[in-house]
C-alpha cells in the first residue's frame, strides 16, 4: 500500500457544504429602535473603515496635478491626478459643464470591471450626460492593489481615493460642496456603498446592480475579483447594513432581472426601508427593477439623472431628465490625455508605506509580569486574527480503516473540530502499551504529504522509531479537505490558517483526553506554510509542549512569499512574534531567513531570541537557516 486510504468517500465539498452556508449566511440589520440603530450605526462605520484598512487614515496632501484636456461641445474633458499615499497618486477624468453654472452640483462615478475602466463609451456616456445636464462628474479609475498581510485590499484602496477625490471637488470653485451625489454600476456601485457609508457629504446616491447579501457572490466553487473579498466584512456586518448607515440621506437602489441583484425587492429592500421608517423618511428611498443582464442602460441612467436633479437641484421633471445624445471618444484617444505626477510610486507603494511601519518592535520584558502581559495581550490578537475562538465541541472520533507496517499500527480516523467540520487523519502508534509522547506532524499536502505505511517520510519514520505516537491529520483545507476558498475565508474573516489552527487545536483536546498518550509531551511540527498554522497552536494552547516550524526563509515583512494569507497579521505581529509567544517552551526555526532579505530578517529573529533570553531559556530555542534533517529533530528533543 503506497498511500493510507481515505476516510471519506465524498468529497470536501459534499461535507463542508453546511460550513459553507454557515460562514457566508446573511447578516439581517437587527436594530428595531431608532436609539438602537443611531447606536448601531456609528458602530458599522467605524468597523467599515477598519475592515478596509483606512483606519487610521494615511495623511499626504492633495498636491492636485492636470494633464491634458478636450474641448467639446458643451462640456470639457480635463485628466486629473490627486495623492492619497505619500508618493502614490489616484486618477480621474474629470468632465465640466462649459459653460458651467458655478457653483455647480457634482456627482463621484467609480467605475466596475468594464474594458477600459471610465474610458468604456458605457462610463463615457454617463459623464458626458451629466456634464450636458449641468453637474461636474468626476470618474476615479479603478486600482486593485492587494497586501493582505498589511492590510491592503482593492476597495479599501478605492475608497480611500474616492474620499480623497471628494475633497477634490470640494476644493474647486466649480462645484458647491453641499451637493455632491456618487453613482455606480457593479463594482462602480460597490466602491459608491462604500463612500456612502463613510462619509456624510454625500447627499444623494444611486447604486446600480450590485447591492445583495454578500452570500450571493460567494461560490463555493469558485472566486470573484478581490475587491469583492473585504478582510472580514461577514464577522461584522453585510451590504444591506453598509447601505443602511446612508439613511436618511435618499438613495436610489437600481437592480436587474438577470444578475444576482433580481431578489433585492423581495429581500434586502425591506431591511433598508425598516431603517428609513426609523427616521420618518420613507421617502427617501426608493428602487427598480428594470429587465435585463447586468448592465446600467440608457433607462436606468435617466433614472438616476432624475433622482440626482430631484435631491440635488430641486426639478421634479422627467423630461429635464432625458439623456442628451453624446458622442463618446474612443478609448485610445483618452489616454492621450495622460500625464501622470513623475514622483508617482506606483500602487505597490500602498503596501510599501504600510509595512514601513508594520509590526513595531515589542516592548522590553524587563520582568515576569511584563512578559505575561505582552503575550497574553498579542495571543488575544493572534486569536482574533485567525477568526475568533471556534464553540467548543467534544473531538468525538470515528474510525474508518487500521493496519500494520514495519512494526508500527496505523488507523485512518476522523475527529469532530466544529459543529459543521470533522477532520480526517492518520493515527499511528510504536509498538508499546506505555503512553507515549504525540507529535502533530502538518503537512502543507495534508496527511499524504508524509508518505504511506511503506513509504514514510524521514522525519515521522525517526520520531516514531523514537516511541512518539503520530498524529497527521488534513486540516482545512488540505488533503482531503481541500477547497479553493481562500478569499471566501477572507471575507469571513476566518482565513485558511486560522481553520486549520482550529482544527489542530481540536486534535490537542482529543489527546488529552486519552490514557494511551503522555500529555505533557505534545510536540506540533509544521512544514512549509504549515510552519505558521504550527506556530500558531504553540502560541495559542500552553498545553503543547515543543514546536517545530519551516519558516520558508522568509517573513511577511519581507514579503511572505510561501506563507499563509493571514489579512492585518502585519499590523499586529510577524513570525518571529509569534515564536516568542512560545516561550519558554521548545521552539527549534529552521529556513530562518539570512541578511540577505531587504528588511534584514535574520536580525529581526534575535527578539524571538531576546524573549527566550528573559525567560532564562535559551536552550529551549533553536534556529537555523537549513532545512530539518531527522537527526537535529531528535537531538533538539531530547
Amino acid at each position: 500500500m503506497s498511500a493510507f486510504p481515505p476516510a471519506f468517500e465524498d468529497g470536501p465539498g459534499a461535507r463542508l457544504t453546511a460550513y459553507f452556508e454557515q460562514m457566508s449566511a446573511p447578516r439581517p440589520i437587527q436594530a428595531r429602535t431608532k436609539a438602537e440603530w443611531v447606536a448601531r450605526r456609528q458602530v458599522v462605520r467605524q468597523e467599515v473603515r477598519r475592515i478596509l484598512g483606512i483606519d487610521p487614515a494615511p495623511q499626504a496632501p492633495l498636491n492636485i496635478r492636470r494633464g491634458g484636456s478636450l474641448q467639446r461641445e458643451g462640456y470639457r474633458v480635463e485628466r486629473l491626478y490627486w495623492q492619497t499615499w505619500p508618493g502614490v497618486y489616484a486618477s480621474g477624468w474629470l468632465y465640466l459643464p462649459d459653460p458651467v453654472e458655478a457653483p455647480a452640483p457634482a456627482i463621484l462615478n467609480p467605475h466596475g470591471h468594464l474594458e477600459n475602466g471610465a474610458r468604456h463609451p458605457t462610463v463615457q456616456t454617463r459623464l458626458i450626460a451629466l456634464a450636458r445636464l449641468g453637474y461636474v462628474a468626476l470618474a476615479v479609475d479603478s486600482v486593485h492593489p492587494v497586501d493582505y498581510a498589511v492590510g491592503v485590499n482593492p476597495v479599501g484602496v478605492m475608497t480611500w481615493n474616492n474620499l480623497r477625490a471628494l475633497d477634490v471637488l470640494c476644493g474647486m470653485p466649480e462645484v458647491d460642496p453641499q451637493r455632491l451625489g456618487v453613482t455606480g454600476v457593479s463594482g462602480g456601485a460597490q466602491q459608491a456603498m462604500y463612500l456612502m457609508a463613510l462619509d456624510d457629504r454625500v447627499k444623494a446616491a444611486v447604486p446600480a446592480a450590485l447591492v445583495t447579501y454578500f452570500r450571493r457572490i460567494l461560490m463555493p466553487d469558485g472566486e470573484h475579483c478581490h475587491c469583492n473579498h473585504v478582510p472580514g466584512l461577514l464577522r461584522v456586518t453585510d451590504a444591506p447594513e453598509i447601505c443602511a448607515v446612508f439613511a436618511p440621506r435618499p438613495a436610489l437602489y437600481l437592480t436587474l432581472t438577470g444578475d444576482w441583484t433580481a431578489p433585492f425587492g423581495e429581500e434586502e429592500l425591506g431591511e433598508l426601508r425598516g431603517v428609513y421608517r426609523l427616521w420618518g423618511r420613507s421617502e427617501r428611498l426608493d428602487h427598480e427593477l428594470f429587465e435585463g443582464p447586468h448592465d446600467y442602460t440608457q433607462p436606468m441612467r435617466e433614472r438616476a439623472y432624475a433622482w440626482f436633479n430631484r435631491w440635488l437641484r430641486g426639478i421634479d421633471d422627467p423630461e429635464a431628465a432625458r439623456e442628451p445624445a453624446v458622442t463618446p471618444e474612443p478609448p485610445e484617444a483618452l489616454l492621450e490625455l495622460d500625464d501622470p505626477p513623475q514622483d508617482h510610486h506606483g500602487w505597490q507603494g500602498v503596501g510599501a508605506f504600510y509595512r514601513e511601519r508594520a509590526a513595531p518592535s515589542p516592548p522590553r520584558l524587563e520582568s515576569r509580569a511584563t512578559r505575561k502581559r505582552y503575550q497574553e495581550r498579542t495571543r488575544g490578537s493572534l486569536a482574533d486574527l485567525l477568526g475568533g475562538p471556534a464553540t467548543p465541541v467534544a473531538p468525538a472520533v470515528q474510525r474508518h480503516a487500521e493496519g500494520t507496517a514495519e512494526g508500527f499500527s496505523w488507523e485512518v480516523i476522523s475527529y469532530q473540530s466544529e459543529a459543521q467540520v470533522r477532520v480526517p487523519a492518520v493515527l499511528l502508534r510504536p509498538p508499546t502499551d506505555e503512553s507515549t509522547p504525540v507529535s502533530i506532524l502538518l503537512h502543507p499536502e495534508g496527511k499524504s504529504g508524509w508518505g504511506g505505511p511503506d513509504s514514510l517520510h524521514s522525519l515521522a519514520r525517526a520520531l516514531l522509531e523514537a516511541g512518539h505516537a503520530l498524529l497527521l491529520p488534513d486540516p482545512r483545507l488540505r488533503g482531503e479537505m481541500h477547497q479553493s476558498w481562500r478569499l471566501n475565508s477572507v471575507v469571513w474573516g476566518r482565513p485558511e490558517a486560522g481553520m486549520a489552527t482550529q482544527d489542530v487545536l481540536a486534535a490537542v483536546n482529543w489527546i488529552h483526553g486519552r490514557e494511551e498518550f503522555d500529555a505533557k509531551r505534545i510536540l506540533v511540527l509544521g512544514r512549509g506554510d504549515m510552519g505558521v498554522t504550527a506556530l500558531s497552536v504553540a502560541a495559542l494552547e500552553p498545553r503543547v509542549t515543543a514546536c517545530v516550524a519551516d519558516c520558508c526563509g522568509t517573513t511577511y515583512r519581507d514579503g511572505g512569499e510561501g506563507l499563509p494569507v493571514i489579512p492585518n497579521l502585519l499590523r499586529e505581529m510577524d513570525v518571529p512574534q509569534l515564536g516568542s509567544l512560545i516561550a519558554p517552551r521548545k521552539l527549534l526555526l529552521y529556513h530562518v531567513p539570512g541578511h540577505r532579505m531587504g528588511f534584514s530578517s535574520r536580525r529581526y529573529f534575535d527578539w524571538t531570541k531576546r524573549t527566550y533570553q528573559s525567560f532564562r531559556a535559551d536552550r529551549a530555542l533553536r534556529m537555523t537557516a537549513n532545512g530539518l534533517e531527522a537527526e537535529e529533530l531528535l537531538d533538539w528533543l531530547g
